[in-house]
């Protein structure tokens, strides 16, 4: 049994693994060209005589200059692209925010683009090897399939061209994180739709009290939460039959022998099994990683938009205009989770039993975190203010619950106190006015002309 556990637990973190790594693409497809290579040199193809000249070589020595070349070549060029992405890296970590390189490079299309340069140059280094001017082997197929490659790799540089210059634009880098931010949240969450008391779902149950006895669940490694399988969860609590009930969930960091959660048995009496017997079982629904992810992570996506903000209202840049632009992506997320229920995530068995409590935040806490730091950082700039309050009055206008009008209610206010203070003009003050009126009114439905 432990054998099995542990087998799964390592499967589960190589899937992991592969899941964030760069190099798997450029790898396999430098395995690929290999047996492509070797396969190709061994046909002999002929074609009509009217296309001849396409797999001319010129004899063996004239062949194997152009396949050096065209290794070369390929060499050189993915040399350039690397240079390239290690530039637009460091722009847009300076320029964005630091979270956003991994994106870049996880890259499928990047990805792709590079290992068709390292597919041409390790295909062109395996045929130069089997053409032997001894013997006068030429294998004419193999050449001429080096020749497409190179043609294939000019196409690669001018799509990569493109795509890095598409790429840096900030509002590429908005609607990406903001198309991956809306997926996560239609997985992680459930629709209120499928509550009967959709006004009441969020923040309705009661919270979980922890019983003295409860034992703690440690983890033999430290990192930052990036999946919960809530389904193992279960079937390890109903076998057990205890109750699980984490304290760190998605995106958070977890130090080894610090405690993710607290387990205590469902009956009266018993204990739940030793921390150390479990261990292996913990591991594989609950696995860490070094780094935050936007396909798993709901929180981060906000994180990363925020910190888009924040950058471009730093004194270093100034840049209001590009915070605006966050400040409407982040509105067309958190209008997206009016229509979710949030706060802790419960799961049953078979029959009914509650068997895990996972943390999730509340739309309370992501709406905390998405203004009162912009508010923050530019309590003097009108603009940003009426940014956040057209944000709040569209919130307002699709709120489901009254957790959430209770929300945009205390920011408001925040808002407000913020700003008003810091305006220096009655022309200012007017404005805020105006936007935190359109607010209000959303709140009460009425029309955003209404008096």
């Amino acid at each position: 049994m432990i054998t099995r556990l542990r087998a799964k637990t390592l499967l589960a973190r190589l899937k992991l693994s592969f899941a964030n790594a760069v190099w798997v693409v450029p790898v396999t497809l430098a395995l690929l060209a290999l047996g492509a290579a070797q396969a190709l040199i061994e046909v002999g193809f002929t074609m009509p005589s009217q296309l001849s000249f396409f797999l001319s070589t010129g004899g063996a020595a004239g062949a194997r200059d152009f396949v050096q070349t065209v290794a070369t070549t390929s060499l050189t060029v993915a040399t350039l692209v690397f240079s390239i992405a290690m530039v637009v890296l460091q722009l847009a970590s300076s320029q964005y925010s630091p979270r956003l390189p991994g994106q870049f490079l996880r890259s499928r299309g990047t990805q792709i683009i590079i290992g068709i340069f390292i597919f041409t140059f390790v295909y062109s280094l395996t045929v130069v090897r089997a053409i032997r001017a001894d013997e006068s082997f030429v294998p004419s197929f193999a050449v001429t399939v080096a020749f497409v490659l190179i043609l294939c790799c000019i196409v690669a540089l001018i799509v990569f061209i493109h795509h890095v210059v598409q790429s840096i634009r900030v509002e590429s880098i908005l609607g990406y994180i903001e198309r991956k931010t809306r997926k996560a949240i239609g997985e992680a969450f459930e629709r209120l739709d499928d509550h009967e008391d959709g006004d009441g779902a969020e923040g309705a149950e009661s919270a979980v009290e922890i019983p003295e006895q409860a034992e703690p669940i440690v983890l033999d490694k430290s990192g930052i939460v990036r999946r919960i399988d809530g389904k193992d969860l279960v079937r390890f609590a109903r076998k057990r039959d205890v109750v699980l009930c984490l304290v760190r969930t998605i995106g958070e960091h977890v130090a080894a022998g610090t405690p993710i959660g607290w387990t205590w048995s469902n009956g009266e009496g018993s204990k739940p099994p030793p921390a150390e017997d479990t261990r292996d079982e913990f591991t594989v629904a609950i696995q860490l990683t070094a780094d935050r992810s936007l396909e798993d992570d709901v929180a981060f996506g906000f994180v990363q938009l925020t910190d888009v903000a924040l950058r471009a209202l730093s004194p270093a840049i100034n840049d209001p205009t590009t915070a605006c632009n966050a400040i409407s992506s982040l509105e067309i997320l958190l209008v997206k989770l009016t229509g979710f229920r949030l706060g802790d995530r419960r799961f049953h068995d078979e029959d009914g039993v509650l068997r895990v409590i996972v943390p999730q935040p509340t739309f309370t806490d992501l709406l905390d975190r998405v203004v009162t730091p912009i508010r923050q950082a530019a309590p003097d700039d009108i603009t940003i203010g009426v940014c956040l309050c057209d944000m709040l009055a569209d919130i307002a206008r699709v709120a489901a619950t009254q957790e959430q009008r209770d929300a945009v209610r205390t920011q408001l206010e925040r808002i407000e106190q913020a700003f008003k203070g810091a305006a220096q003009q009655s022309v200012d003050v007017d404005r805020l006015t105006d936007a935190a009126r359109r607010v209000r009114s959303a709140l009460t439905g009425q029309t955003p002309r209404s008096p």
